[in-house]
C-alpha cells in the first residue's frame, strides 16, 4: 500500500507541475495586487523578476485550489443573482484594466474578477475573490481590518485601483470560506489617499526602470527578510539578525499564530505541536511574519556497552560514553 501511494503523490505532484508552467519573469508595470511598501522591490520586479525561486509544488497546488472555488464562486454568484432582492446580473469576468500615470505610461495593470449589474442604470459593483488560510478570514469583520492585514493588504489596494480606473464609487471583497464567503464593502471615496500612493510609486518605479537605477533599500530589516529578492537580486546592509530563515507563506504564519493561542490541551493542539516539531526542527533562527522561532541543538548521551560489560557497568560507563551535540532539539514559538 505505501508503494501505491507514493506513486500516486508523485503522480499528482507531477499534474500539479505540468499544470503550472509558469516561470518567474520580468513586468513591464506594476501589478494591481502587487502593491509593496518597498519601492526597490517594485523596481526589481519589473528588471530582476526572472531571477526569483518558482514556487514550491505545494504552493502552486494550494493556489491551484483557490483559483477552483473562485471558478466555482463565480459560477454560484450567477445562480444567486436571479433570486437576489433586488436581481443581479454577473459580468465583466476577467475584465483588463489599466491606469496610467502622470506620463501617460502604463503604470499598474490588473484583471477584475468580476462586476454586479443591477441594470437600470445603477452602478455595477466591482468584486475581488481571494482564497486565504480561513485564520486570516475569520478575523475580517471591516475594511480596516483587511487594510491592517500583513496578507490581506494588498487585495485591499487592487480592488480601489479597480474602483478608481472605472469611476465607480463601491465594490466588495469576496473571501471564499469552507462554508458561506465572507463580503466585504469597499468605498472608494473613503481611500482616494491609497490609490494616488500607489499610483505614485508605480510612477517613481516606471523613472528607476528607464534609468536603469534602483531607489534606496527601506528601512525595515523584517520587509527585506520576507523579500524573494534578498540575497538574490537585493543585498541591504543588514547587520543583526544574520542566519535568521525567513518563512514567507502566510498559512505557515496563520498555523503558528494559531500554536501561539490555544492551550496546551486537545486534539488541535496536539496535531499542531507535532506539525511544528516536525516542519521547523533544525530551525535555530526562523521568523515568519509575527512569529519567533528559535531553536537550541541539545547534548544526547547514551552508552554504547560491549556483550561483557554487564557486570562492570557501574565502573566503565565513562569509558563507554558518547555525547551527540545534536542528539536532540529544543524548539521555542514566540509571537513577537
Amino acid at each position: 500500500m505505501e508503494s501505491i501511494i507514493e506513486s500516486i503523490m508523485t503522480a499528482w505532484e507531477r499534474f500539479i507541475e505540468d499544470q503550472d508552467k509558469g516561470e518567474p519573469s520580468n513586468r513591464p508595470y506594476c501589478y494591481a495586487s502587487g502593491y509593496e511598501e518597498c519601492d526597490r522591490k517594485l523596481v526589481l520586479q519589473m528588471t530582476h523578476g526572472d531571477r526569483v525561486l518558482p514556487f514550491p509544488t505545494e504552493t502552486k497546488a494550494r493556489f491551484r485550489r483557490g483559483k477552483d472555488r473562485e471558478r466555482n464562486l463565480k459560477s454560484d454568484l450567477g445562480l444567486i443573482g436571479r433570486n437576489s432582492v433586488p436581481p443581479f446580473e454577473v459580468v465583466g469576468q476577467e475584465e483588463a484594466f489599466i491606469l496610467r500615470d502622470h506620463k501617460n505610461r502604463i503604470a499598474i495593470s490588473g484583471k477584475v474578477d468580476l462586476s454586479l449589474d443591477f441594470g437600470r442604470g445603477k452602478p455595477k459593483i466591482k468584486c475581488e475573490i481571494k482564497d486565504y488560510h480561513t485564520n486570516i478570514t475569520d478575523r475580517l469583520t471591516s475594511f480596516d481590518d483587511v487594510l491592517a492585514g500583513k496578507w490581506t493588504h494588498k487585495a485591499a489596494r487592487q480592488l480601489l485601483c479597480y474602483l478608481f480606473g472605472s469611476g465607480e464609487p463601491m465594490g466588495i471583497l469576496i473571501f471564499t470560506r469552507p462554508g458561506l464567503p465572507k463580503l466585504i464593502p469597499v468605498y472608494l471615496e473613503d481611500h482616494l489617499d491609497l490609490v494616488e500612493d500607489f499610483l505614485q510609486k508605480a510612477e517613481r518605479a516606471l523613472d528607476h526602470k528607464e534609468a536603469g537605477t534602483l531607489p534606496d533599500y527601506i528601512q525595515d530589516m523584517q520587509e527585506c527578510k520576507r523579500c524573494s529578492f534578498y540575497g538574490i537580486a537585493c543585498d541591504p546592509p543588514i547587520k543583526s539578525g544574520e542566519g535568521t530563515r525567513i518563512f514567507t507563506d502566510p498559512e505557515i504564519e496563520q498555523k503558528l499564530l494559531r500554536y501561539c493561542e490555544i492551550e496546551e490541551t486537545g486534539k488541535e493542539y496536539e496535531g499542531l505541536d507535532k506539525w511544528v516539531k516536525s516542519e521547523f526542527r533544525g530551525v535555530e533562527n526562523g521568523l515568519a511574519g509575527s512569529i519567533l522561532i528559535q531553536g537550541k541543538w541539545q547534548k544526547f548521551t547514551k552508552y554504547i556497552l560491549t556483550p561483557d560489560a554487564n557486570e562492570k557497568i557501574n565502573a566503565i560507563k565513562e569509558t563507554f560514553k558518547r555525547v551527540d551535540p545534536k542528539g536532540s532539539f529544543r524548539l521555542t514559538i514566540t509571537r513577537v
